[in-house]
């Protein structure tokens, strides 16, 4: 009897429908989470919902940077009428004064957003984790097991990197160009000119060179496990053109990735952590874009005017952010074409 017994209770558990794992994207943190749809039933109307929700950022962040660039202009055309009121005044005096007032006018506001920056690439290394080790278990329960621990160890392993990098090497690196700019337009060297620049270089061709490594392994990858991705492999051709000082190249050629790459998101834990990585990104993109884009107005303004070393030094401060917006906008790419690798090998 008490054989029937079991026997009868296995056919009724082997008779139960079997659920596949869930796999749930991680919660977004609370700065990304303010722009997050509540629901979408296809990745397009959340990217939407997202998208509209960055675009309501611009206005007050147009409006604070817009502050800070008047300032600054006024300086620089308040130098330019001494000038031409009274040729007496020393011209190297007034350059002096005009530096040291845009110096003054620039480094506050151009502070807290390169603490945004930082704070903005932690952000994005924390959640990345927890997001690719959500879809490294949903790419292993499909099937891909080894491809899984491969990409794991390597995604994790550079997205780790490119944070402390930021953190220890870029950031430091962009205080001393800031540095630099200042003295260049205080004293006028040309040695002074050639460091900035040779630093300013250094810091796009180091982005060049981490995004090159990242999508070579991408590829090696891929095809190693046998989880190509076509993503990587169109980040790794057309990611780095144009992308450094501004990172146009790499956002709008992430963002065509992802929208190539809809079809293997569906609507759960692919979808719903791309769209919070883009919200995470949106926020601190639209801030300091819209300070890049005024001092670069600020900048043509003021030299058209004859604001001297002044407006040459929002350019140079414009230069910096446009910098500053490369470093997050690298973390964001590099994370969401690891995503998408994923998800390419969940899907296939």
């Amino acid at each position: 009897m008490k054989r029937v017994l079991i026997f009868v209770f296995l056919v009724i558990l082997l008779s139960l429908p079997v659920r596949a794992m869930d796999f749930s994207a991680p919660e977004p943190p609370d700065s990304a989470a303010e722009l997050m749809p509540k629901a979408a039933d296809s990745f397009a109307e959340g990217l939407w919902n997202v998208v509209s929700a960055g675009l309501k950022l611009v206005s007050p962040s147009m409006s604070e940077a817009a502050k800070c660039c008047l300032r600054v202009l006024g300086a620089a055309l308040l130098i330019a009428l001494v000038r031409q009121m009274a040729p007496s005044v020393p011209g190297q005096a007034l350059e002096l004064a005009g530096v040291a007032a845009g110096a003054a006018l620039l480094l506050e506001p151009s502070a807290s957003l390169i603490t945004l920056g930082a704070e903005s690439v932690e952000e994005l290394q924390t959640y990345g984790k927890l997001l690719l080790g959500v879809l490294t278990g949903a790419m292993a329960a499909a099937g891909g097991v080894s491809g899984s621990a491969a990409l794991y160890v390597g995604t994790a392993f550079f997205n780790s990197l490119l944070t402390a990098a930021v953190t220890a090497v870029f950031l430091p690196m962009l205080w001393m160009l800031l540095a630099l700019s200042i003295a260049r337009a205080a004293v006028g060297e040309s040695i002074l000119e050639k460091l900035r620049d040779l630093l300013k270089w250094l810091m796009e061709w180091s982005l060049k060179l981490s995004l090159y490594l990242f999508t070579g392994y991408m590829a090696v990858t891929g095809v190693v496990s046998g989880t190509a991705d076509a993503a990587a492999g169109k980040a790794a051709r057309i990611a780095i053109s144009g992308a450094v000082p501004v990172v146009g190249g790499i956002l709008s050629d992430a963002a065509d990735a992802v929208l190539l790459s809809a079809a293997a998101m569906g609507s759960g834990a692919g979808m719903w952590g791309i769209l919070s990585v883009l919200a995470l990104f949106a926020a601190p993109a639209v801030r300091i874009g819209c300070q890049y884009l005024m001092l670069r107005l600020t900048a043509a303004v003021g030299e058209s005017l004859g604001g001297g070393r002044c407006a040459a030094l929002a350019g140079d401060f414009a230069g910096a952010m446009g910098l500053l917006l490369a470093l997050v906008s690298t973390q964001t790419a590099v994370l969401l074409v690891s995503s998408l690798c994923f998800l390419r090998g969940v899907a296939a």
